[in-house]
This record gives structure tokens, sequence and C-alpha cells, in this order.
């Protein structure tokens, strides 16, 4: 049984009674208030509430989305046609917990984020990555195999080879390395930079909550391992028992979601409302032959600019009545001519996970595009709207 639980009393599923609940949570948030140093240790089971399905919950589980991936594969068989499952792991919208732990890093009180998963939810959600360690990768995510410069994607970047080859290649013209994707198969070292990061963090941490992991892949399990081997307190939140159940100071038999929700009205912190996050840079140049202006329209990623983040599925430019447009391939440049007066429009067409609505930018005509122009644009799935911005923390709609 690969990956699978072999042991079927590590495949049952607990429920702690109300009671029982309230009295762990009561004492977790106490611990929380009083910590110097938390963190936070996820696993599949984070997921699971959007849609995702995890891989070793058991054929009688009582999750939505129904037994893992490696139990189905286990016992050769196939996923129910009721189970709740999102087909399209870019429509999953982050759960509550992903969100608490959003709130939580943004006042300081989560110091670092440990995550197996390789969804992008906890970057989808707003996560600053300063403060999260992926150990596993992330699908949107691509590493230049030469110079290490890093790719955000808003599709599936996953290459599903042996090699990781995506065959896209690095921007930087002094490099042009091949792009590998970050996933982290079974075998594979982990990444350095982010292992390192969170041992780190675990060397310091007097409190650890893990929510929604097995715990039996190691060596990221020995993250959460280390703080309880340090005589810290060790806070396990999963279904099923794990292989660190005596290492740990509680243990809760509670959905993730249950525990986050339960736990912020405790601290008396509202969960924010989820909304996608956007970062688009505008930058107008001289051409070479100084007769044209050159516009050039990125994605970059909200929390670090440097890192490139591929937003759009087309951008539409209409001036001078007519109409230029490009699809999918990268960079999206425009040459607009010096001499015209005329309005211009942009047009940003998104991948559209969620329904975006496509984005307009207007300018009196090409002179008026700023040498570099660069702001946040935030979408409500819920009411379909957007907002532009230049500020990063003026989101809520």
């Amino acid at each position: 049984m690969a990956h699978g639980l072999a042991d079927s009393e590590m495949k049952k599923e607990y429920f702690d009674d109300q009671q029982t609940l309230d009295d762990k949570l009561d004492k977790l948030a106490q611990w929380i208030k009083d910590s110097k140093h938390f963190i936070v240790f996820t696993g599949a089971g984070v997921s699971t509430s959007t849609g995702i399905p995890d891989f070793r919950s058991a054929m009688d589980t009582v999750l939505p989305t129904g037994p893992g991936a490696w139990e189905l594969r286990d016992n050769q068989a196939s996923r129910s046609k009721k189970a709740v499952v999102v087909r399209d792991m870019h429509k999953a919208i982050p759960s509550p917990t992903h969100m608490a732990l959003v709130e939580l890093q943004r006042r300081g009180i989560l110091k670092c984020l440990v995550s197996q998963n390789c969804d992008g939810l906890h970057l989808r959600s707003g996560m600053n990555p300063k403060y999260l360690a992926e150990l596993h990768g992330n699908m949107n995510l691509e590493i230049c195999s030469k110079c290490d410069a890093k790719y955000l994607r808003d599709y599936d970047a996953a290459a599903g080879r042996l090699d990781h080859l995506t065959g896209r290649r690095c921007d930087k013209p002094d490099c042009r390395g091949y792009l590998k994707d970050s996933i982290i198969n079974f075998g594979e070292n982990l990444p350095e930079e982010e292992i390192t990061k969170a041992f780190t963090h675990a060397e310091k941490a007097d409190l650890c909550l893990v929510l929604g992991s097995s715990l039996t892949v190691t060596p990221a399990a020995d993250v959460p391992r280390r703080v309880g081997k340090r005589s810290q307190k060790l806070v396990i939140g999963n279904l099923q028992r794990t292989p660190l159940y005596s290492l740990a100071t509680v243990n809760i038999h509670a959905f993730s979601d249950t525990i986050m929700q339960g736990l912020m009205e405790r601290l008396e912190i509202p969960i924010p409302q989820w909304i996608v996050r956007r970062r688009v840079r505008v930058t107008r140049e001289t051409s070479s032959d100084g007769h044209n202006y050159e516009v050039l329209i990125e994605g970059r990623d909200p929390d670090k600019p440097n890192i490139p983040f591929s937003l759009f599925k087309a951008v539409e430019i209409k001036s001078d009545g007519k109409e230029m447009k490009q699809t999918i391939r990268e960079p999206f440049l425009f040459e607009l001519s010096k001499d015209k007066t005329q309005p211009v429009s942009i047009q940003l067409h998104f991948f559209g996970h969620y329904n975006e609505l496509p984005f307009d930018l207007k300018y009196e005509d090409a002179k008026h595009i700023p040498h570099e122009d660069e702001f946040y644009l935030f979408y409500n799935p819920m009411i379909g709207q957007w907002k532009k911005t230049k500020n990063p923390e003026d989101f809520p709609l």
C-alpha cells in the first residue's frame, strides 16, 4: 500500500464531542495569545472543504470529497459521482481555514505557515510568501533551472514529467534557461530554501498547530515533530490519529474549518472574505526608431513585484480606429504611434477561473500612458466587481 495508510486503526476518523472540542479550543486560543512564536503546519485536509480531495482518507470517510486518491488506487476503486469535487483546482475558493491563517499572518500572530500542499491555495488566499514555506511545491510556480528565477502562472504549470521541464524558458535575455515546475515527487529532495525556512521556524516555535495532515510523509512531518521534541506545545487537528499522536500536547478531532472558525471566535478576530488579488504593470518606452511607443503589459506577484505572474489570457488595445489583440503568448507588447492623439483603450482578459470580467484601462492618448503604471486589481467573485487601487491593503469590496 505504497503511499496509503496500511494500518486500519490509522484510517479511523474521530470527532470530539462539543464540550471536549470547546475545552480544547479555549486552551489553544489562550496558548496563541501567550505565544511568542506561533507556527502552523498544513496538509491536504485544509483544502477538502474547497472540493479538492485528499490522499489518505479511508473508503468510509465522512468527507464530501470521498476517499483519498491513494486509498482509491489501493482499493482499485473510482470516485463516486456523489462526491463533491471541484474538477479544476483553479476554481477552488480558499476555505475559512485558509482565510483565517491569512488574517493571523497579517496581524503578526502567525510567524510562519509550513505547508505540504501544492494546490496553490495558500498563495491564492493572500498569504504573504515571506511567511510561507511550501515544502512540496506549487502547481502554479515555475523555476529557472539556470538562474533560479521564479515565475507564477494563473494556470497549471505542472509538467507531469520526471525531468519537470515545462517547455518554457526564462524571460531574462542573458539567461534563457529552461523552466521546471516546482512539484516535489516522492523520492525527490525538498527545496532547500523552503525546508530551511520551515526548520528555522520550528526551532523558534513555542506553539505549532497542525491542520489536516496525516503526518506520515517525511521529512515534512519532521517539522512539527521537531517542535514536540523540543518540549514545546504541539497541537494536532486531524480526523485520523497520526504517528505524532502521543507526542502532541493536545489532539483535536474535528474538521480544520471547525477548528479555525471556533478559534477565531475566541480570539475575537473576524475571518476576512476572500477576493482575487492581482498586480498589474503597464510601461511605455520609445521604440528604437523613435517613431512609436512600445507599451508592455505584465502581471506581477501581489507581494513580490520582482516575480512575474502570468495573469492574462489575452490583451486587447483599441486606438485610432484600430484593434490589436494578443493571446496567451507573453510578453504582451504593443506599438502605438507617437503622433496619434486618439484615446487608447486597453482591455485585460483574465483566465476566468472565477468568472472574472475583463478590465478596461483608458488613457487620453498614447503619450498619456505613464512610463510606469503599477497598480492592484481586486475582484469580488460574489458580486462580479473589480476595484483598482495603488494601495495593496485597500482591498475590501
